[in-house]
């Protein structure tokens, strides 16, 4: 028997007596021993394969990766041709911008989906996997029960509720310390007495009005006479 040549059926001692190597059954050790190194060879010979295949898929996602940035660099060498082309383009200025894209989208990246392999992500491939990512999401949301969407739904909303309960009651604690501290500053102000009195305006004077002189003038008590006996 060829050692790789075993199909998984048992293994059978040649019946022929004609035969050119045994003229004998094999004993019962020795073709255990056949059997069993027909199958360490497929074994190893499997490992083997399954080595090669798993060396040339990380050789492939290497290569992927590598295509995707310099994908991205050619859309972002791109873009920036194409607005310096019209006489828009502002180095600092675009590249601040991009800077801060690449920020935020980062931000989005870690919340989403974690923080493996950031470093060698760009911008547009990560936006493509958080855009993957999505659409997976969607997709396993079409599949849920409606039941189970109501009650996570009512679960949020009581999560909700419960949060707002919380901020209010922490907001009128704070204020209530506020107006006890306010409170304590005011009675452990020093008092400060008024000395003397209080000055007061005067009242001004009513103002004197000249009486004035009758017009007519008072006649003598001769003249009188003189009028009553002489007219």
């Amino acid at each position: 028997m060829i050692p790789g040549s075993w199909d998984g059926a048992p293994c059978q001692a040649p019946s022929s007596v004609g035969s050119l190597f045994f003229l004998h059954p094999l004993p019962p050790s020795l073709l255990v021993c056949t059997c069993t190194l027909s199958l360490i060879n497929k074994i190893f010979k499997n490992k083997y394969m399954d080595r090669e295949v798993n060396q040339l898929k990380q050789w492939v996602t290497t290569l992927m990766m590598s295509i995707t940035k310099e994908e991205e660099s050619a859309a972002e060498l791109e873009l920036k041709a194409r607005v310096f082309h019209y006489g828009e383009y502002k180095g600092a200025q675009e590249d601040k911008l991009l800077e801060s894209l690449n920020r935020k989208v980062l931000d989005v990246y870690r919340h989403c989906i974690g923080a493996q392999q950031e470093s060698s992500l760009g911008t547009v491939q990560m936006l493509t996997i958080i855009e993957h990512h999505l659409d997976e999401l969607l997709e396993n949301l079409e599949r849920v029960p409606q039941i189970k969407i109501e009650q996570a739904e009512k679960a949020k909303e009581k999560e909700r509720r419960l949060r707002l309960r919380e901020e209010k009651v922490l907001m009128q604690k704070q204020l209530q310390e506020e107006r006890l501290q306010r409170a304590q500053a005011r009675a452990q102000a020093e008092i400060k007495k008024k000395r003397g009195r209080r000055l007061v305006s005067r009242s001004r004077p009513p103002a004197l009005k000249a009486k004035r002189e009758p017009e007519h003038v008072l006649m003598d008590d001769d003249e009188e006479e003189q009028l009553l006996f002489f007219t």
